[in-house]
């Protein structure tokens, strides 16, 4: 009679094993989970900054197709709003009356819904509420930038926009790694 010796395949996972490996997963999902609230914030920051260069460009490029003035304004219920209630959202229109504010005969080019978290400042040479795009697709000499500042004001999540005269934009930029963005003089962005 010959004996057979047979090997027995270990199949799953051993107690020890199963335990250090949820251990592990526990610890980089509470890693993970700690640094959420400051990945969305930046996320909401970087969103908003995005959007308001997507309508600049918008605006931009209607002026010129359209050879006429193309006006973006703080929307409230569609109309041109107050100074800083660019949150609210954007009316983007074809200024053909030249009223520099929406009017019946103008033509909507596109309303941006408004932000739930933070606010939006727009500050420009000439000191207007609006930006206006003549039709060869420059600024009217409104160079300036906008401003987003997060619900809480946290510098760290703040982000400017620079629109210089020709109707370019230049994001903000964290240059010095500190975890800030700074504006065009180097100093970080504050949202006081």
């Amino acid at each position: 009679m010959t004996s057979s010796t047979s090997s027995v395949s270990k199949l799953g996972f051993s107690l020890v094993e199963l335990c250090v490996t949820l251990a592990v997963a526990g610890v980089l999902s509470g890693l993970a989970l700690h640094n959420l609230p400051q990945w969305i914030n930046q996320h909401h920051a970087d969103t908003t900054l995005r959007s308001i260069r997507t309508a600049i460009n918008l605006a931009r490029h209607a002026a010129i197709n359209h050879q006429d003035q193309v006006i973006i304004c703080p929307n409230r219920q569609g109309q041109c709003g107050p100074r800083n209630s660019w949150h609210h959202g954007m009316l983007i229109f074809l200024d053909d009356d030249r009223s520099r504010d929406y009017s019946s005969g103008d033509v909507i080019i596109a309303q941006l819904a408004g932000i739930k978290h933070g606010r939006i400042f727009w500050r420009a040479f000439r000191n207007r509420s609006y930006l206006l795009f003549t039709g060869q697709g420059i600024t009217d000499w409104q160079n300036g930038h906008f401003l987003y500042c997060p619900s809480d004001a946290n510098p760290a999540n703040a982000r400017q926009l620079i629109v210089n005269a020709a109707g370019r934009t230049y994001p903000s930029k964290d240059t010095d790694g500190d975890g800030h963005h700074e504006n065009i003089r180097g100093s970080a962005l504050q949202c006081n």
